[in-house]
């Protein structure tokens, strides 16, 4: 069983590898990093803590919805670049289509 500091020390290093990934639009590692923190969060709420570790995972959980928030926001406008980029080539190539055919 792994103490509830090392886990706690482990979710506070996920931000981090999140706003990388983020930053180097890695959206596969994103998820794989994501799926990990969580596996962490769910080992930790599994674990008997003292009421100094549950105040430090309320706490750490509160941060992390924080920056969740934060992450969330910057993620929906790389998403709506995404599909700006997406619906303009879709334009461009039935432009380029209707050229071919005339």
């Amino acid at each position: 069983m792994i103490p509830a500091t090392t886990l706690l020390q482990q979710l506070e290093g996920y931000a981090k590898l999140i706003d990388g990934a983020i930053e180097t639009k890695d959206w596969d590692e994103l998820n794989e990093i994501l799926i990990k923190r969580q596996s962490v969060l769910e080992e930790l709420c599994g674990l008997p803590l003292s009421s100094h570790e549950r105040d430090a995972v309320v706490q750490i959980m509160t941060l992390m919805q924080m920056t969740d928030r934060q992450f969330i926001a910057v993620v929906e406008v790389q998403k709506e670049l995404l599909q700006q980029q997406a619906a303009s080539l879709a334009h461009d190539r039935k432009a380029a289509l209707a050229y071919q055919t005339e």
